[in-house]
């Protein structure tokens, strides 16, 4: 996956294989949406439920899933998509190492691996070294791949590979988090895990994240938020310093929170407020260190061009979005309803 980061998002594979799910390839071209606040909806298809990750291991092959068990493919750098396999229930997390290695994660405990990019994905859950409830983020630095999961159930695992997924080390980070949802490592050392903390008030664990800097091996929380249950949900970074994350609540107050040192200080922001009570913001992207947007639970999404300082509400034809990508030199997202591409300010 390509990003204004320093970091791939991306994995490997697995050499045992324990179910084959074979792909179809059915292409489609262009949809025919109006564009929208410099958004325009380029592939039209229902998602039943909601798009949940991007992977991009360069700026041709792209690789896109559904809570619904369907991935859809590109092979042009996004202009057009193809439905490639469907069947993988409750699908949360994909990252690819290259255009052939890849893995995908389910909510389920299911654990996905191919070696010919996509066509066929293979079962590798029982080679992990621990039974996990759920995977809700993966990416990689190099060969080094790193999976955390789930939100919710006590879900804690953090699992490592140094070899491309050959072999696994496991971690339980229960003494730092509830739940894990995302990571993003800047490089071998650096990484970061967004989820829930341990610390309540009133009950209510709120939003965290934690940071390593030795690659994973010990971890350490820089950010909690005070503002009730929550999650900090997905994690963006511009460069080695400057990086957003968008914070989920249940309070109807809109939140990201932003860092300008490598993740050791973090100011949360507004986005808005007075929304439905209820999960909120999810995906969160920028195009450079001033432009970005959010989306969530909710139609539409939220805009910036001053990093975060003010925002606007953005009308689109779709809604729910779960993830942002740079490719390319351009934003994708995808919602409820298909995959969209800012084509211009």
């Amino acid at each position: 996956m390509i990003r204004p980061t320093l970091a791939m998002k991306t994995a490997c594979l697995c050499g045992i294989v324990v179910t084959s799910i074979s792909g179809f390839g059915v292409t489609h071209s262009h949809a025919v949406a109006p564009r929208a606040s410099g958004w325009t909806l380029i592939y039209d298809h229902q998602a039943l439920g909601k798009y949940e990750d991007f992977a991009f291991p360069d700026s041709t092959n792209g690789w896109l899933i559904s809570a619904s068990g369907f991935i859809l493919h590109t092979s042009d750098g996004g202009k057009n998509w193809a439905t490639q396999t469907t069947g993988l229930l409750g699908l949360r997390s994909i990252d690819f190492i290259d255009k052939n290695r890849g893995f995908a994660g389910a909510l389920t405990g299911k654990f996905y691996a191919t070696t010919d990019g996509g066509v066929t994905w293979n079962d590798i859950t029982s080679t992990l070294p621990h039974a996990a409830k759920g995977f809700c983020g993966i990416t990689h630095i190099g060969d080094e791949v790193h999976v955390v999961g789930r939100y919710n159930g006590a879900a804690t695992d953090y699992f490592y590979s140094p070899d491309g997924g050959r072999t696994w080390r496991y971690s339980d980070l229960s003494n730092l988090m509830q739940g894990l949802v995302e990571v993003q490592f800047l490089n071998k050392d650096v990484g970061f895990i967004g989820g829930m903390g341990t610390s309540a008030a009133m009950g209510q664990s709120a939003a965290a994240i934690l940071k390593t800097t030795d690659g994973g091996k010990s971890w350490r929380k820089v950010f909690e938020h005070v503002g009730g249950r929550g999650f900090a949900w997905k994690i963006f970074p511009i460069n080695s310093k400057l990086i957003y994350a968008s914070l989920q609540s249940q309070d109807g107050i809109y939140r990201i929170a932003k860092t300008l040192d490598a993740g050791e200080h973090w100011d949360t922001l507004t986005v808005t407020t007075g929304r439905p009570l209820g999960p909120g913001v999810q995906g969160i992207g920028f195009l450079d260190a001033n432009t970005g947007w959010v989306g969530g639970f909710f139609q539409g999404m939220w805009a910036t061009t001053d990093g975060g300082k003010s925002w606007t509400e953005v009308q689109i034809p779709d809604g729910t979005i779960n993830r942002f990508e740079h490719v390319g030199g351009k934003m994708y997202t995808a919602g409820s309803r298909g995959i969209l591409r800012f084509e211009g300010r």
